[in-house]
């Protein structure tokens, strides 16, 4: 039955009063941040009611028409394009439900339903009227030089969390298309998770993401079908671009959500690039194990041995519901790239699983810029493999241009074989992917660190815990400037904070004891080596680390017979003896020349 034919059930009068924000964004068919800017901005006609601390808001059908009619008339953007003909007798209408015995309901309750009344029967206009592109649009960017996009999470205007996971889902798979087509920068997830439900003015949420043009949207569901909208905003100007929506059987949400971002994704490029982007067909994830690799990415992020392990458990999860899913292998393989640095896992033990873990994502999906980055930090912290490592890398970067990690560790990579240059452009080309990044940030720290920039280096970190001064790494990076800068109460201070923190009494012991041999606590320093080495154990405090207490204390021979055991051991510490500040004494010694040589650290 077609939308003009429906049995008087299929069809109920939109109510005078829209009661929430909600519901006079589901009557606009626009996202709340939208009808809010409106009303802030254009005086869209909205009403308050006060009581005690807390406040709601209503309109007037009948005020907003009008409203909308004089914007109209002064030439403003149509909020709503005029109908498709085509549309109205083949586009099928949303399922909608007839609520009974409102009036018989406590106030609170009826003002719940007449908001479901609201939403659905803005979802049965909507599929009568199939919303199209707005009148007035911004002419095609011709240069994509500058252009730098941030997805909002889309918001999700249905009840239901299945239905946030979707759109959680829709907004990673957005980022992740914009990214593989090349043709500007698109601002991670990590960064742009931090603006969900947020309430900010749209510039100022644009210039904490340095992004200058926002893609942003909503999902709302009705029995079996669902709609969603989505346009793209010029952040300076408010001035809206380009608008769709696109609605979908709500059964299949596997290809709902592949379909819709592709299509969403394709529509941007075309829009800013004036180039129509054919995309790279990938089999669309099940959604409970999309939902377990987001979280799973999450605790991934987090850099430390607990939450690295809880990481693994989501994308063992992941895997168990989807086994071809190509991008819960890659989380894998980073989690046990990392265990290795952050954890107590020998590098014999994490760094094979991270390599099986990474070819096989690679073999599900040939095309993955995360399976390449997984695979190339593997293969030039464990196999010494300089040369493949950099192809992988930049295989990875041409796959997708604004995948972070790929440019996070091959900045990196090149700062540890001393191409300092190389390395701080491609470490910043991550912080302009992800500003709100820390990690990212204290690797761009550390290679500042590295090729001897401490001043700039501390700028940094002392941003980074401006916004999180919890973040232990930054505390530890910051203790190692102050060490080499001989500012040692600065620095005994930070590596506190770092183990108070972190809980981790290994990393930043060895500089502890430089500074209390420096400052000539020798007997303190010597007690507490032997404490230390008689319980070392892999990790954080491994060979290298007790290398560099020997260097500290001027007993070169130790150092090198534990610089050999690393070697044994095959610690990927080892790739960064070159840039170690504290190795300094050691490298005009002949031992220290051929260990290099045995490693294969490009010349």
């Amino acid at each position: 039955m077609d939308a003009q034919s429906g049995s008087p059930d299929d069809h109920i009068e939109t109510p005078e009063l829209l009661d929430s924000w909600k519901a006079i964004a589901a009557y606009l068919k626009r996202d709340l941040r939208t009808v809010q800017r409106w009303e802030e901005r254009e005086g869209m006609p909205v009403h308050r009611h006060l009581h005690g601390k807390l406040g709601s808001v209503f309109a007037y059908r009948s005020e907003i028409d009008a409203w909308k009619s004089g914007r109209e008339k002064q030439g403003k953007e149509v909020v709503e394009a005029p109908p498709d003909p085509s549309a109205v007798s083949h586009q099928p209408v949303l399922a909608t439900a007839v609520l009974s015995s409102v009036a018989a309901r406590n106030a609170r309750k009826y003002a719940v339903y007449l908001s479901a009344i609201v939403l659905l029967c803005a979802l049965a206009v909507g599929g009568a009227m199939n919303w199209r592109r707005a009148r007035k649009v911004m002419p095609t960017v011709a240069s994509s030089q500058a252009i730098t996009v941030a997805v909002l999470p889309f918001e999700n205007l249905s009840a239901g969390q299945t239905e946030d996971r979707v759109a959680d889902g829709l907004t990673d798979d957005i980022i992740t298309d914009l990214g593989r087509m090349g043709q500007f920068a698109v601002i991670s997830r990590t960064s742009v998770m931090e603006f969900k439900r947020a309430r900010e003015p749209l510039p100022k949420t644009a210039l904490s993401l340095r992004a200058n043009l926002i893609v942003e949207g909503t999902l709302v569901r009705a029995g079996n079908r669902v709609r969603i909208t989505a346009q793209l905003i010029d952040a300076a100007s408010d001035h809206h671009i380009w608008a769709d929506s696109y609605e979908r059987d709500y059964k299949d949400v596997l290809s709902l959500q592949d379909d819709v971002a592709g299509d969403i994704a394709a529509a941007v490029s075309e829009k800013l690039s004036g180039n129509v982007t054919v995309r790279k067909p990938v089999s669309p994830a099940n959604p409970e194990a999309r939902v377990n690799y987001l979280i799973g990415r999450f605790y991934w992020n987090r850099r430390d041995e607990s939450s690295l392990k809880q990481a693994i458990n989501y994308f063992d999860a992941a895997i168990a519901k989807d086994p071809g899913y190509a991008a819960a292998y890659s989380g894998l393989a980073d989690c046990y790239n990392l265990l290795s640095v952050w954890g107590s896992l020998t590098p014999n033990r994490s760094f094979p699983e991270a390599r099986k873990d990474a070819l096989k994502a690679i073999e599900l999906e040939p095309d993955s810029a995360e399976a390449y980055t997984s695979l190339a930090f593997e293969t030039y912290r464990y196999e010494w493999d300089f040369i493949s490592a950099e192809k992988d890398f930049q295989k990875a970067i041409a796959l997708n241009p604004s995948y972070v990690t790929a440019h996070q560790w091959y900045g990196e990579f090149l700062g540890d074989i001393r191409r300092f240059d190389q390395g701080i452009a491609e470490l910043r080309k991550a912080q302009q992917l992800d500003p709100l990044s820390a990690i990212v940030g204290c690797d761009l720290a550390s290679c500042y660190i590295h090729s001897g920039r401490y001043a700039e280096a501390v700028t940094i970190l002392q941003e980074i815990l401006t916004r999180q001064p919890d973040y232990a790494v930054a505390h530890n990076y910051l203790a190692s400037v102050y060490d080499y800068e001989g500012e040692y109460t600065e620095a005994e201070k930070e590596h506190g904070l770092y183990v108070r923190l972190s809980g981790d009494v290994g990393e930043g012991e060895a500089n502890r004891i430089k500074r209390e041999w420096i400052t000539g606590k020798k007997k303190q320093a010597k007690r507490e080596m032997e404490m230390l080495l008689a319980n070392t154990k892999e990790g954080r405090f491994g060979y290298v680390q007790m290398a560099l207490m020997y260097t500290s204390v001027g007993d070169k021979d130790k150092a090198f017979t534990c610089l050999d055991k690393a070697y044994q051991q095959h610690s990927w510490w080892l790739v960064t003896i070159e840039v170690e500040p504290n190795f300094a004494s050691l490298r005009n010694d002949p031992r220290f020349k051929q260990l290099e040589r045995r490693i294969g650290i490009p010349e």
